[in-house]
């Protein structure tokens, strides 16, 4: 009796992996993928958990496509800068740029993107992913990068920002007069003001030496980006303000996107998605060790910063947003976190 129970068992299951696989086989039944070849930028340096994720993803997507299509991928800002990677995505001659987040498309079709920035939005960078994966995703890729003439493949996580300086920040107070590195975001910028200080607009590839030669007095950014461009040989503190967040978003032109065949879309929606899981896992963990290396390598880690007057400083900030756009976006993002 045991033995047909259990040859009953083995069938049933070989029937259910049949028709898993049958099932999916007819999903794609017919369709062979053509021969592909896309390319895809980002600024990042190559010891950085995102570009491992982007190749992640060109992997997966080979794998799935049995070396059909593939991701050329020009990192470490080969081919210029962020924006201009932007500018040769949507111009048709890039096919992909990889967004060191979605704010930076405000003054490309929906200014109230800016959000991401807001200062002490976020609580954490997996509470930041969650809020992505939900409706607060869905609006960025559909009012944001859409409207800016982008299609987002997935989120990836870039992480809470902090201020790399040449002397100690405990409060606002200690960033009076200073000049500051900021990426063209208006709310950075009105973080920075808020603050007391000065915004600098700069390219993140002028960042190391405008810090060497004193032309800037810091900058900020996650310690995963610290660690992996060595900004502790010409930055002293790393003060953990964890003031604001953004994610790294593989971008496709989206013109070029909509004309591919529904079966590539698809795929390299989903082979993205699988590459982000991946991406998130290990900047987590880079993240925190990045912190430890910077210290190692004696950059001093300051974790005695006053958030609460911080808080206090950017009030304006928010209230300044709230009057332009309303607060639905700032809500969505807090609900999403939950």
């Amino acid at each position: 009796m045991r033995k047909i129970l259990s040859m009953i068992l083995v069938i049933v299951m070989v029937c259910a992996l049949c028709l898993s696989t049958t099932t999916a086989l007819a999903d794609n039944e017919g369709y062979e993928y053509p021969k592909l070849n896309f390319t895809v930028a980002h600024d990042i340096a190559e010891a950085h958990p995102t570009h491992a994720g982007v190749a992640r993803w060109a992997e997966l997507l080979e794998e799935a496509t049995d070396g059909k299509i593939t991701l050329t991928i020009y990192p470490n800002a080969i081919l210029g800068s962020t924006d201009s990677q932007i500018t040769q995505c949507l111009e048709g001659s890039l096919d992909c740029v990889v967004i060191g987040g979605f704010s930076l498309l405000a003054s490309r079709g929906n200014p109230a993107a800016t959000v991401e920035m807001m200062p002490y939005l976020f609580e954490s960078n997996q509470s930041a992913m969650k809020a992505l994966d939900g409706e607060f995703g869905q609006w960025v890729d559909t009012e944001v990068c859409q409207a800016a003439g982008l299609k987002a493949m997935c989120f990836m996580c870039n992480g809470l920002r902090h201020i790399a300086s040449h002397g100690p920040i405990y409060t606002p107070a200690d960033m009076q007069g200073q000049k500051f590195r900021a990426s063209n975001v208006s709310l950075l910028v009105e973080f920075f003001e808020a603050c007391g200080s000065a915004a600098v607009p700069m390219a993140f590839t002028e960042v190391y030496t405008a810090l060497q030669q004193g032309t800037i007095d810091g900058f900020e950014n996650p310690a995963a980006v610290m660690n992996s461009n060595k900004f502790d040989e010409v930055c002293d503190y790393l003060n953990l303000t964890g003031h604001s967040f953004t994610t790294y978003i593989p971008c496709f032109n989206l013109e070029m996107f909509n004309k591919l065949d529904p079966e590539v879309q698809q795929v390299l929606l989903d082979t993205a998605k699988e590459a982000a899981e991946y991406q998130r896992e290990v900047i987590y963990e880079y993240e925190e060790n990045s912190i430890q290396e910077l210290a190692d390598r004696g950059m001093i880690i300051n974790d005695e910063v006053d958030k609460e007057a911080f808080r206090e400083a950017v009030q304006p900030v928010w209230d300044k947003y709230i009057a332009e756009f309303g607060d639905e976006f700032i809500q969505m993002a807090v609900e999403g976190q939950k």
